[in-house]
């Protein structure tokens, strides 16, 4: 890492302590952002398409448009993460609707704001990966009747709620139920679950954001014939499950041996959730050209 780490705010390489926007912007002002955050193996972002893809459909929904290409966002990557000194680093990029107009005019939606920033990356404990961690059941809902949802958005305080609840119980998520009382997803990641020899995951209209690790994890099974379905959960059908896991961009797929004080299996990482752990890796490796983790 540089002393002084660049950042990219709009056109812009500026040292971090010094990027600004606008007081006017809409992301500060109104929460009107969306963020990605990835990875990089060796210098190489790891499906930075995908990525990008989620980040303009959310941005056609929510009316955000940044203007960079899939070239522009690699090209930026790269330069952040060589000046930074970070091969493996992570990644996040904001973009908010920009400068707030005296009226939220959707046809006048001006270009959006765009952050990007490189950061060395602090992975999780190994041994999480290895005896597999706690979880707990969140107090708060995921709400599948709000459109916001099943986007990304700046408006993150609900997850970060969560999960700061979480680590005062001494776990590392927490699990969200929507209003059906059925699995949604964690505060920050995707759930899977394996039952009977199936992989099990909730489908995205029961509220959740569809991430793309989760999206990674179902063509895996595919490839490597795993049953999978995408099915609502019910707490007993999570709760009674043979296995557990959790994935996000930067977890990968983190094994959970306990939810609270109920084991999930035998208590340690199943041979499901190893076989696609392994999976991932290769993975990560053929599109990168590097090894996770």
């Amino acid at each position: 890492m540089t002393p002084r780490e660049l950042v990219y705010v709009s056109g812009k390489y500026v040292p971090r302590e010094e990027a600004r926007i606008s007081v006017l912007d809409a992301g500060l002002l109104l929460g009107a952002g969306l963020f990605e955050t990835l990875r990089t193996y060796g210098g190489q972002p790891f499906r930075l398409k995908a990525h990008g893809d989620r980040l303009r459909q959310s941005g056609s929904v929510l009316r955000i448009f940044p203007s960079e290409s899939d070239e522009r966002l690699a090209e930026i990557i790269a330069h952040l993460v060589k000046t930074n000194g970070v091969p493996d680093a992570r990644i996040r990029i904001t973009a908010t609707r920009g400068p707030l107009t005296a009226e939220l005019n959707d046809d006048a939606a001006p270009p959006a704001t765009l952050i990007i920033m490189a950061g060395p990356m602090t992975p999780y404990p190994a041994e999480l990966y290895q005896r597999g961690t706690t979880v707990v059941v969140s107090d708060i809902r995921a709400n599948e009747t709000d459109p916001t949802t099943y986007h990304k958005t700046t408006g993150y305080m609900k997850n970060l709620l969560a999960l700061r609840d979480a680590h005062r119980a001494g776990a590392t998520e927490a699990l969200l139920f929507n209003t059906k009382n059925r699995l949604a997803e964690g505060a920050i990641s995707n759930v899977f679950i394996a039952s009977g020899g199936r992989l099990l995951t909730p489908p995205v209209e029961e509220g959740l954001l569809p991430g793309i690790t989760r999206a990674a994890i179902l063509e895996l099974a595919a490839e490597t014939g795993v049953p999978a379905e995408q099915k609502p959960l019910s707490v007993r059908e999570v709760l009674d499950a043979d296995e557990m896991f959790l994935t996000n961009s930067i977890m990968e797929l983190l094994p959970v041996a306990q939810i609270e004080r109920k084991e999930i299996g035998d208590g340690q990482p199943g041979p499901l959730t190893r076989k696609l752990a392994e999976a991932y890796k290769a993975l990560v490796a053929r599109e990168t050209g590097q090894a996770a983790r």
